[in-house]
């Protein structure tokens, strides 16, 4: 017999945080920092780590700055160096100064730095305007600063946008540490790919920390993002590649990863993928936005504050994703026009992995909005919104495997058709669990296999599972909760409610239409606390955090429970 435990009220996010220093394991696993949130399914786990600000670091260096070369050519003139042909160079020391790239456009340069502080206040630190490619790659053991000392920016110039700006695809790797300071704009930044590999890198931005405009790939390393009034990563361009797909997208495939940003966590402008990489890692990444990240957007009013945002499609196959954010956790826009002729599908598939969410979620309805949460759980009265959803998508909704646990939102799971075929998905809302909402197709809601956990208050006019049109099940196994009145139900349709198979436990009000392939069992599992049940070969654990009106059980196979 398997087992599965879940507890509904999963306690999610912003535990007391340990400050480790930020490191790689060259082997097979990598150290990650330790603000965290847990979720455990059968005798597995997976956590999710978040970083704090002083996780990864780096001391500035002092000493005369050299930059040498043996296969490279590069000028000097006073403070600026240019390279200007392939090859690799190392820096040493520290130069208030700047180091440019005008490299042939087949060119691949790489820079590596052996220790270096590097700091600019009329110009980007690091200026790449020509080459194929480019690594920087921090070397072992050694610590290295990047400073952009501008003002922050407040018209369009010459100068670079980020402290480190390239017009090539980049690369950041090593076995050392990268730290970059950018109060002009953005941290990282280049107009085509970015990539980072086995590195700890910490960037603080006054805007993006990460702009790549073509994509944003994480391989590996430990990473620390701080956008004091922009995003976290941020992708622009979505017009077609060499390979004949869109750019645009944010792909994680492996390391520790901490997002803190003023705006959205990760805001890709075609697709985010989140999966196991060719290095045999997965990503483990935390997001916290908008109040939890402790900063605040000037543009408090109409910023997005979401923790993933995708203007086409959102991909969790594997690794572990925790979010904290103050609007949508995860959220996939329809109908975006893209610059390739595609438009945006806005889908969300899960189909491995574990997601751990706590969005803000204002207790009742909310007409108007509500003051936000402060800074790590306190109340600073941020933004005004109305509650954000756990999972948002304007299309699709797909769930065939992973863990999701929603500890609190305002909507647990929204989109136009939800299928549900595996995976254990544990929701806490405020208002509606899950809703089927109106959009290109008729409102659907199908359960085919898997187990949906909903909790809803027992009173108000909250719905545990809402649709817009039709509900359907013939597998699985479902447990909703919510009022035990027609008004306000623990399951309720527009349209119809059916259900010809797998096992569906209603504590409250339900009207359903039952088909002879199921049939009534009498349970009592309503009543506030801890209680199990055994369908089919599987045992699944849960708590109710109310006591509810009554319990209705219908299933095609046989069913115990207490």
């Amino acid at each position: 017999m398997r087992s599965i435990t879940r507890t509904a009220a999963l306690i999610m996010a912003l535990l007391t945080a340990i400050a480790l220093t930020g490191c790689v394991n060259n082997g097979s696993s990598e150290t990650t920092p330790t603000q965290q949130a847990s979720v455990t399914e059968g005798s597995g786990s997976a956590e999710a780590t978040a970083a704090t600000d002083e996780s990864v670091s780096a001391e500035e260096v002092t000493g005369e700055f050299t930059m040498t070369t043996v296969d490279g050519a590069f000028s000097q003139d006073g403070s600026k160096y240019t390279v200007t042909a392939a090859g690799t160079y190392s820096l040493r020391g520290a130069l208030e100064g700047q180091i440019v790239v005008a490299a042939g456009e087949a060119d691949e340069v790489v820079l590596e730095l052996n220790g270096t502080t590097i700091s600019n206040s009329a110009d980007s630190p690091i200026k790449i305007l020509s080459a194929d490619k480019v690594e920087i790659s921090a070397k072992k053991g050694t610590g290295n600063v990047i400073n952009d000392t501008r003002s922050e920016k407040t018209a369009d110039s010459d100068q670079g946008d980020g402290a480190i700006y390239a017009k090539a695809d980049l690369k950041l790797k090593g076995s050392g540490t990268l730290v970059v300071n950018a109060g002009y704009n953005n941290g990282v930044q280049t107009s085509k790919d970015l990539t980072v590999q086995k590195l700890s890198l910490k960037v603080t931005a006054v805007k993006n920390a990460l702009k790549g405009n073509d994509s944003i790939t994480v391989k590996s390393g430990t990473v620390v993002l701080i956008s004091t009034k922009g995003d976290g990563m941020e992708t622009s361009s979505t017009d077609t590649n060499k390979s004949g797909g869109t750019r645009g997208d944010v792909t994680l495939l492996g390391g520790s990863i901490a997002v803190y940003a003023a705006g959205d966590g990760i805001q890709a402008a075609h697709d985010f993928t989140m999966q196991t990489g060719e290095e045999g890692y997965s990503p483990n990444v935390a997001v916290f936005t908008g109040s939890y990240s402790g900063y605040t957007a000037d543009s408090a009013a109409t910023t997005s504050y979401k923790g993933v945002k995708a203007d086409n499609a959102i991909s969790v196959s594997a690794g572990v994703i925790s979010v904290s954010s103050y609007d949508d956790g995860l959220h996939a826009n329809y109908g975006t026009a893209f610059d390739s002729g595609e438009t945006g599908l806005g889908s969300v598939s899960v189909t491995g992995g574990s997601i751990v969410m706590a969005v803000y979620s204002p207790e009742g309805k909310t007409a108007g909005g509500h003051g936000g949460p402060g800074a790590h759980g306190g109340w600073g009265g941020q933004q005004a919104v109305s509650g954000a959803d756990g999972i948002h998508a304007d299309g699709e909704l797909n769930i065939s495997g992973g863990s999701i646990s929603i500890d609190s939102a305002y909507e647990g799971l929204e989109a136009n058709v939800i299928n549900v075929s595996g995976g254990t998905t544990v929701i806490a809302a405020n208002d509606d669990g899950i809703n089927a909402c109106k959009g290109q197709a008729s409102p659907l809601i199908n359960v085919t296999g898997g187990i949906l956990d909903v909790s809803v208050p027992a009173n108000g006019d909250v719905d545990g599972i809402d649709s817009n049109g039709s509900y359907t099940q013939s597998g699985g196994i479902v447990i909703t909760r919510g009022p035990n009145s027609e008004m306000a139900a623990a399951i309720d349709a527009e349209s119809s409610i059916s259900v010809t198979g797998g096992t569906l436990i209603v504590l409250g009000y339900g009207r359903l239409q039952i088909a002879s392939s199921v049939s009534q069992t009498s349970l009592s599992l309503h009543g506030e606390g801890s209680h199990s049940i055994t369908a089919g070969g599987v045992s699944y654990s849960f708590t109710n955090a109310y006591s509810y009106g009554q319990t209705l059980c219908v299933s095609d196979t046989e069913v115990s429970g207490s």
